[in-house]
């Protein structure tokens, strides 16, 4: 799993809808993000200036504990935004509220750990959902694959915990998704990963992840209700924080897509499970 200040994902429309003139304060950190121009931290919440560098935003702020007064929250460098301070009129708190929250679902979901590679998730899951109450956000955390969140799973699934399950891609380096564990199952046939491994050489793959990546398609294109497409490639590699690069996985889902008999082995009843839209 990731670290505490895990190598930052690739922007997105939901974690940078100003592109380089406003991030998340923990995403600048030895970056060249507002080094050299003026910049103001703003709350998310409100979008008040709780602090301004007027020389722009030094490598690394290593700590940050400053209150909104108006809103009456103590801001982290998890919850607080950094914005080019000529573009400050232009921001709308509703997209810095948007925008933070993004960041919480991808920084969750990529896994987070301790320097000793302890898991961190559950404690994080509670800490940002008690920071959102406290904004008067109804944030909490979702599967990124079936979408539903905790209270929904809780729900629908028997035995589902506070937070959700971390699925390993690769273990060295350590890189992962979180999924609900309905999902987790869903995209390993459920079945136990050797077994997984086991039928990937016998389709003639290189691994489980092959096979684990086309029934992850299948599942990311019911949920959003759209056909696999060719093109979904670079967002799930970006989404699902996946080791191969989009042209592996573009090349991946043109063999499967093109051979109906192939694709007809990874088909079954199992990808619609907890969907909404099927």
């Amino acid at each position: 799993m990731a670290c505490l200040q895990p190598e930052q994902p690739e922007s997105t429309p939901d974690t940078d809808p100003y592109g380089d003139r406003a991030h998340v304060l923990a995403v600048t950190d030895n970056t060249s993000i507002l080094r050299s121009t003026p910049a103001v931290i703003l709350c998310p919440n409100c979008g008040d200036i709780v602090e301004t560098y007027e020389q722009g935003l030094p490598r690394i702020i290593p700590q940050f504990d400053t209150c909104c007064t108006t809103c009456q929250v103590e801001l982290r460098r998890w919850c607080a935004v950094a914005v080019d301070a000529a573009y400050r009129e232009l921001v709308e708190p509703p997209v810095l509220t948007a925008m933070t929250q993004a960041y919480w679902n991808e920084w969750l979901w990529a896994g987070i750990t301790n320097y000793k590679g302890q898991p961190r998730n559950d404690e994080y899951t509670d800490r940002l959902s008690t920071k959102a109450s406290e904004f008067g956000w109804g944030w909490e955390l979702t599967c990124p694959l079936c979408r539903r969140g905790i209270s929904q799973l809780k729900q629908e699934i028997r035995d589902v915990r506070d937070s959700l399950d971390y699925h390993h891609w690769s273990t060295d380096p350590d890189q992962g998704i979180t999924l609900c564990r309905e999902c987790h199952d869903i995209i390993g046939f459920d079945s136990y990963d050797n077994q997984v491994e086991e039928r990937a050489h016998e389709w003639g793959f290189r691994s489980r992840n092959d096979l684990q990546i086309v029934r992850l398609a299948l599942r990311e294109a019911i949920a959003t209700d759209r056909p696999v497409q060719l093109e979904m490639a670079a967002d799930l590699v970006n989404r699902y924080n996946l080791i191969q690069s989009p042209g592996e996985v573009k090349e991946l889902l043109k063999m499967v897509l093109r051979d109906s008999d192939l694709y007809d082995r990874f088909v079954d009843d199992s990808l619609y499970h907890g969907l909404t839209t099927c």
